[in-house]
């Protein structure tokens, strides 16, 4: 009975992993570890080549490649698997994919909506307890304040803000799954949720980032939308118009609103410009720079994971002095670590559900693709100012959500 839930155990898991923490992580690790065992107990790994197979191919294959750059490098074996931990998630999850059955990991897409509407309305209301009543139990020997970061950039249990930004913009595009199939008032719930997301990602974690992806995940939000608005009741458009107005009135009504968007601009304004509007901005342009200098110094296997970070040091500016340990840029941090062939094995783990979505789903194509297009947009715009798949709790997250949407359109046994 666990088996055949095991994907709606992981995907609650996942989702509301900046809430569990790292007990989200382990408990899935514990799950993902039985999955792969009974799978290759009793042959999975004999099915055809499925598309769920062929994903396992990828991200096994992707964990190999940036190992190879690894045994390349002047690191030593122990190093490079040091290094390559936080991608761990990849691998385990591309081996559940390789050996676990289909029929384990499917989730309904409307349970799929559902359960992402309520892990952003959990985080939120659990975020402003906190923050309302200053809650400090100690957990893992630091107080909830300290976890959370509610009295400054929220973060919950993530760890960082960013990782923190980079689910939960994720979770407000995976609200409008089985969007056709909820009642009007789950149409309106879902619709808070998804504005209230993005609120908290603008105003709460102030992660600009996962902020301007939300901008890329608009593009499959507007197709359904537009799909949804052809075959509406005059009632239901109103309803709708009233919700989206209602809801970003009282978001845009925040305290924080004014200091964010001044925050993002001047972002922005470093961005065009090359000046230093903001500091943090204007230091990542120089880290961006060093690692294109690096990744032109070795194009084909890179540096290796090890020193995927010590490698740029040596084309900053003399007088820079940074305290961070990595680019801050997924496709510059794999340019680094593993050359043209790391950037490959990227493309190939954040393509691939939507080209297998594309290549195989049939039955459920337009919510397959809808499913899969919000990962990879996802994965790239967060990616764009984030190491992604080199923090092991988005890797998880990305890894397990891959997973559970390739296996929608996958074949099972009879």
């Amino acid at each position: 009975m666990i088996l055949q839930r095991s994907g709606y155990i992981l995907l609650i898991l996942c989702m509301m992993a900046p809430l569990f923490g790292p007990f989200s992580e382990l408990f899935s690790a514990i799950l993902i570890a039985v999955l792969i065992a009974v799978g290759v107990y009793s042959g999975q790994y004999r099915r055809q080549l499925d598309p769920l197979k062929l994903l396992g191919i990828i991200f096994i294959g992707y964990f190999a490649t940036l190992l190879l750059a690894g045994l390349f490098s002047d690191a030593s074996l122990w190093q490079t698997l040091e290094a390559l931990a936080p991608t761990s998630p990849v691998l385990l999850l591309g081996l559940t994919a390789f050996f676990g059955d289909p029929n384990w990991l499917k989730v309904n897409p409307k349970n799929i909506g559902s359960i992402a509407t309520i892990a952003v309305l959990v985080m939120y209301i659990g975020a402003l307890l906190l923050w309302q009543f200053q809650i400090n139990w100690q957990v893992l020997g630091k107080g909830l304040l300290h976890h959370s970061s509610v009295n400054g950039r929220l973060r919950l249990f993530a760890g960082n803000a960013l990782p923190f930004g980079a689910i939960m913009v994720t979770l407000c595009g995976l609200c409008f799954m089985g969007w056709w199939q909820k009642s009007s008032a789950g149409k309106v719930i879902s619709l808070a949720a998804v504005i209230i997301g993005a609120g908290i990602i603008a105003l709460w974690t102030e992660a600009r980032g996962p902020f301007l992806t939300f901008g890329l995940l608009l593009i499959p939000i507007m197709f359904g939308v537009w799909a949804y608005l052809r075959m509406a009741s005059r009632s239901q458009r109103i309803l709708l118009g009233v919700a989206v107005i209602a809801f970003a009135t009282a978001v845009m009504l925040l305290p924080a609103t004014e200091r964010a968007f001044a925050r993002l601009f001047d972002g922005l304004n470093t961005l065009k410009t090359g000046k230093s509007f903001d500091i943090s901005t204007y230091y990542r342009l120089i880290m961006y720079k060093a690692a294109v200098e690096a990744f032109g110094d070795s194009w084909l296997w890179g540096h290796g994971p090890y020193a995927r970070f010590s490698a740029i040091v040596a084309y900053f500016p003399p007088d820079a002095n940074f305290a961070y340990t990595h680019a801050h840029n997924v496709f510059l941090n794999h340019a680094v670590t593993a050359g043209l062939f790391g950037i490959c094995a990227l493309l190939a783990v954040v393509l691939a559900p939507f080209a297998l979505a594309w290549r195989y789903a049939k039955v459920q194509r337009p919510t397959a693709l809808y499913l899969t297009s919000v990962l990879t947009l996802s994965m790239i715009g967060c990616g764009m100012s984030n190491v992604l798949l080199f923090h092991d709790l988005i890797a998880y997250f990305f890894a397990t959500l891959s997973v559970i949407a390739v296996s929608l359109f996958s074949q099972t046994r009879d």
